[in-house]
């Protein structure tokens, strides 16, 4: 086994250092975090549950479905060995480490040129690098993913297809998997074509393994049926097209543009590079055509341009953009690792010159590290920050008071009313002798009853002042009021008769009702 370069020790050194301080701040980028810590607790000490009572007025109440199985069971080990939310955030550590890995062996595999620098303009870009740093699933989804194509570049379909299974019971967007498959099998097409591929890949094989293993991921699963309609309600309803007006998640929403652009440029950079040096190897006839990664090339390209489709649509794929635009640079790299290598070209002559004049040069090195440093820096501090800013929303201190209160004071197995929905997982994760309302998607309420979801929006945001609805339509012993959202919803409350305020502290405050339900 090849010992790993100092480069890319110190490059994997720069992305943990990263990783690990954007972990270090007690806050959560969102509230998944808690309930994805808490189902590890749940699957360790109960194994697998079927109905979710603690979202009340959702689908899952009667009809749960895991749609990251794989990633509870494997939190197990963090959740346990260390304070739970301790053990979220060394999980996203990890398995962001993981991911960047992953990543870079496949360049390296496609024989890109230093594989270990274009990962580290992947995780110079902030967007990839804030959804690899989540104590969420991405992560391990893309490092599933990179596995795959890893596994379709190699022709492997006995490895793709255990990949596959795995990746259907980790992560719900697993659909990503038949879109690589797709460039993948039209990137060879291409290739045999033009005469730049071989004839013996495996094409078919390698869709036959995608598409067992899908079957066998959503079939030998303890939630089908169920299974079934939830995939499709994830990967076409929401991931694909919207079908409802109804407010879901932000990172669901579309991105702003420039911003996109912006906070990505190294990865976007290294692809252009890439490119302008493809076309420059073209015209001067050094394209390695005959290279076993034309075939890739073609594919990452074809791949990366479906993600940037997604990506324009939503937020959360970029997840999957900018792994895929680094390796469409490294796999176009490679192709023209001729034009690279070759003594008879200019530029490379003088590149050769400069590098051979600071090669061993303490300053040379100085000067790369003080420049990588600096960037590493640049977007750790905008990482921190960007938790900095919702860190009034998902802390655990932040919740823990109005929590405590409720199990003291409110009768166990009573419906909660959470004003917000995206607040009621971090009140699972402290209180599960109490059930709420809505939570993980707001969809979830929709799907189940559109006009229950009207009414407890409507009056959550102050537009109906018939708040004893929470008791008559809801049957809720408590209102949870988060104070981002002060306004129509605490005056109606406040003027009626019918309710009291019961706890408050910084963050929260608790209505109940003077009759007991």
């Amino acid at each position: 086994m090849r010992r790993p370069s100092w480069s890319t020790i110190f490059v994997f050194a720069v992305i943990a250092i990263m990783l690990i301080a954007i972990n270090a701040r007690p806050a959560f980028p969102d509230p998944d975090s808690f309930y994805h810590a808490k189902m590890a607790l749940m699957i360790r000490d109960h194994g697998f549950i079927h109905q979710f009572p603690w979202l009340q007025e959702t689908v899952l109440r009667d009809n749960y479905v895991d749609p990251h199985l794989l990633y509870h069971v494997v939190l197990i080990p963090f959740v346990t060995i260390f304070d739970p939310l301790v053990g979220m955030k060394v999980s996203a550590v990890v398995f962001g480490l993981l991911a960047f890995f992953a990543l870079y062996r496949l360049l390296r595999d496609m024989k890109s040129p230093h594989p270990e620098w274009i990962t580290l303009a992947a995780a110079f870009s902030f967007d990839f690098l804030h959804r690899m740093s989540m104590p969420r699933a991405p992560s391990l989804s893309v490092a599933m993913l990179v596995l795959a194509v890893w596994a379709m570049y190699r022709g492997r379909w006995k490895t793709l297809f255990a990949v596959t299974v795995g990746f259907v019971w980790l992560y719900h967007g697993w659909a990503v998997i038949v879109a690589a498959y797709g460039c993948v099998a039209a990137g060879a097409l291409v290739a045999k074509f033009r005469g730049q591929a071989d004839a013996e890949f495996p094409v078919w094989k390698l869709g036959l393994a995608v598409a067992a293993g899908i079957a066998v991921g959503i079939v030998a699963n303890p939630y089908f049926p169920e299974n079934v309609r939830f995939s499709y309600d994830t990967i076409v309803n929401i991931g694909i097209r919207e079908t409802t007006s109804i407010s879901v998640g932000a990172e669901w929403s579309s991105p702003n543009w420039a911003l996109l652009f912006f906070w990505n440029l190294p990865a976007i950079q290294v692809f252009l590079l890439s490119a302008a040096i493809f076309f420059l190897a073209r015209k001067r006839g050094e394209l390695d055509v005959g290279h076993p990664g034309a075939r890739m090339a073609i594919a990452m390209v074809l791949l990366m341009l479906f993600f940037w489709v997604f990506a324009f649509r939503s937020i959360r794929y970029t997840e999957y953009l900018i792994p895929f635009v680094v390796i469409a640079a490294g796999s176009t790299l490679a192709m023209a690792g001729k034009y690279l290598r070759g003594e008879s070209v200019r530029l490379r002559r003088d590149l050769d010159g400069v590098f051979s004049r600071a090669r061993g040069s303490p300053r040379a090195a100085a000067a790369i590290g003080i420049i990588v440093a600096a960037l590493a820096v640049l977007v750790t501090v905008r990482g921190i920050n960007y938790s900095v800013s919702k860190e009034a929303r998902f802390k655990e201190a932040h919740y823990a008071g109005s929590a405590d209160w409720v199990r003291e004071n409110v009768p166990p197995g009573a419906t909660v009313f959470n004003a917000l929905w995206d607040s009621s997982m971090i009140y699972f994760y402290l209180d599960d002798t109490h059930y709420y309302l809505v939570g993980l998607d707001p969809r979830f309420m929709y799907d189940k009853d559109a006009g229950r979801y009207d009414d407890w929006f409507d009056i959550q945001a102050g537009r109906n002042p018939e708040v004893d609805r929470v008791v008559s339509e809801f049957r809720a012993s408590a209102v949870l009021i988060d104070k981002r959202m002060i306004g129509g919803f605490v005056r109606n409350l406040d003027a009626s008769p019918n309710f009291e305020k019961a706890y408050e502290d910084e963050w929260v405050m608790v209505y109940v009702p003077k009759k007991p339900v």
